[in-house]
């Protein structure tokens, strides 16, 4: 079922910027409310009726790997740790990928939900409240990335999930840890 809160949401329009530091500190990428071909040529495309950043729930984002400004294509080298921020109009969200950081392990057995898969493009479940979880209701706040996989081909997707890991952030008291103190 949409989310509710989304259907004032122009399409096309940007709701927020994604950064990864792990891509350096100028990766800043736009994204726009939809997923269709054209607005992915703006850049990575929000799942419309997921979760917004913060809510309790799949906030799910889609991007090209290899055309279209290839947003996404070094998603593979995003590792168990990583710091995924979103930006929206006040607020700064730091989301981190699943698994276990010490080990590169993506296994989050605590949550359960992987930090990378890779699946086949018609596995939508990935994006489902509780990914992988049809049906269940969500209970935290998760972001997952999709892209295709591998470069150069659109043959599977390579996915990956986070969880936010701290309260949001008011923008006027600045920038999050994770921008500042190198994010990874």
């Amino acid at each position: 079922m949409p989310n509710s809160k989304l259907a004032h949401i122009a399409l096309g329009t940007g709701i927020a910027i994604i950064r990864i530091p792990r891509f350096g500190h100028d990766y800043a990428q736009t994204v726009v409310e939809e997923t269709n071909s054209d607005d992915l040529a703006k850049g990575p495309g929000h799942y419309v009726g997921t979760a917004l950043p913060g809510e309790i729930g799949n906030f799910a984002i889609a991007g090209h790997r290899v055309t279209e400004g290839h947003p996404f294509f070094n998603l593979d080298q995003v590792r168990p740790g990583d710091a995924l921020v979103i930006e929206s109009g006040s607020y700064w969200f730091t989301y981190r990928v699943l698994g276990n950081k010490t080990t590169g392990d993506f296994a989050d057995p605590a949550v359960g939900v992987p930090g990378r898969e890779i699946v086949d493009p018609s596995a939508g479940t990935v994006i489902d409240p509780s990914p992988n979880r049809p049906g269940a209701p969500p209970s935290r706040p998760i972001i997952t990335l999709t892209t295709c996989n591998p470069k150069y081909s659109a043959r599977q997707r390579l996915v990956i999930h986070g969880l936010l890991v701290s309260q949001p952030l008011l923008k006027s008291k600045g920038k999050p840890a994770a921008l500042t103190q190198g994010g990874s």
